[in-house]
């Protein structure tokens, strides 16, 4: 299964996509937007344009594990972007989040046809700190400028979220039995 990952930000939202079998994440693009968030109409696109089938998207917890005014501001774009795609917003297993939104606006709600969507919030704790230690050379690279290095990051702590997500949905390895690949319990060789 193949996902799209949003990193909320306030001014900037970085997105990643993953492999087709849903194995390993790459970041894609920074979408800039309004104190809204990103376009529903432009994470539609742009899971078409992928085809994706689920949609992860960071939820900035403090450290502490509670939640915060961007928790707030990404739980919104969450909403806004589950009442667009006619979906049920899943919460990772121990996060209780707010259930105090208010009604859809209007023309909110299947506004995707034939696109089912399965979206889930993840704890995106220190993805931008592990996106910046991880020093990628294409953001050390070009003209210098601090917010271009920025936004490349948010692309790439989309990326980090995406990924511990990916990591932690895995096959467990105790379905496979070691080096020849094969499942458990298998001997790999025919009749």
């Amino acid at each position: 299964m193949r996902w799209l990952c949003l990193d909320p930000g306030s001014k900037w939202t970085g997105v990643a996509v993953s492999s087709p079998e849903g194995t390993f994440a790459v970041p894609l693009t920074v979408l800039q937007h309004g104190a809204d968030g990103p376009p529903a109409e432009t994470v539609e696109r742009l899971m078409r344009e992928h085809r994706a089938e689920g949609l992860v998207i960071g939820l900035p917890l403090s450290m502490d594990g509670t939640m915060s005014s961007q928790t707030r501001a990404a739980l919104d774009v969450a909403a806004r972007l589950a009442w667009h795609f006619d979906a049920v917003l899943e919460s990772p297993p121990g996060l209780l989040i707010p259930t105090d939104y208010p009604e859809p606006p209007a023309g909110c709600g299947a506004a995707a046809p034939g696109l089912m969507v399965r979206i889930l919030l993840w704890d995106e704790r220190l993805s931008s700190w592990d996106a910046q230690r991880l020093r990628c050379p294409d953001a050390e690279r070009g003209s210098g400028r601090k917010g271009a290095k920025k936004r490349y990051l948010d692309a790439h702590a989309a990326a980090v979220i995406l990924q511990s997500f990916l990591d932690a949905h895995a096959p467990e390895a105790s379905e496979v039995d070691g080096a020849d690949g094969q499942p458990a319990g298998g001997t790999g060789a025919a009749g």
